[in-house]
């Protein structure tokens, strides 16, 4: 019970013992709606079939390409990847290509306590996080570094032969540049919102 007491607000709202803030409320529509955050498609939200409270993921693998992390020691060898499913740490599925860069959807349950984010620990807010969902292809430079051409190098913590694994169909990662990022900078904060009535130890009252 220590490690998974299911006493967030999310769960006091589940139970009809609380209510969202109007931020709240529009941080979880934005967290399930398929054209804007899209969240809700990996970190499922819902009671399964056994009616226990849902954990946020979907328990499936996905590649996003996140930048690389120049802070990991590792990472000082430009030939070192952290390829997740195809290794270096699991060797079993090395040779199948197709899931090299794919981790695991974790569980959003308590996200916003925390300091570090995706595998690499490349972000450290939740803002940052949301702010590159929806700018990966937007706005590239921003995250990636350039090369000595002065190109953008999307996916560099991945090598270029399985960057085609990375998801660029699902939303918020279907947008090309020049259109309309998929979460307004408000809209980023009333996600951050919602994210954080998955926080445990709620007391009823509060915010």
């Amino acid at each position: 019970p220590s490690f998974h007491p299911f006493s967030s607000k999310f769960d006091a709202w589940l139970a009809g013992k609380a209510r969202f803030t109007h931020a709240q409320m529009r941080g979880y529509e934005l967290f399930n709606d398929p054209k804007k955050g899209n969240c809700a498609a990996c970190h499922l939200d819902r009671p399964g079939p056994d009616g226990l409270p849902p954990l946020f993921t979907d328990f499936q693998y996905e590649a996003l390409g996140v930048p690389r992390n120049p802070a990991i020691p590792a990472n000082r060898n430009p030939r070192y990847y952290d390829l997740g499913l195809c290794g270096p740490y699991r060797k079993d599925m090395r040779a199948m290509h197709q899931y090299c860069g794919m981790f695991l959807t974790p569980s959003l349950r308590n996200v916003a306590t925390r300091h570090v984010f995706f595998h690499n620990g490349v972000f450290h807010s939740l803002r940052r996080v949301l702010e590159w969902y929806v700018n990966r292809d937007l706005h590239p430079g921003r995250f990636y570094p350039r090369n000595a051409a002065g190109q953008v190098v999307k996916f560099n913590d991945l090598p270029l032969r399985y960057r085609g694994n990375v998801d660029t169909v699902d939303a918020p990662f279907n947008r090309r540049p020049g259109e309309r990022a998929a979460l307004t900078g408000h809209q980023i904060s009333e996600v951050i919102a919602f994210l954080e009535t998955l926080t445990d130890g709620y007391q009823p009252g509060h915010r």
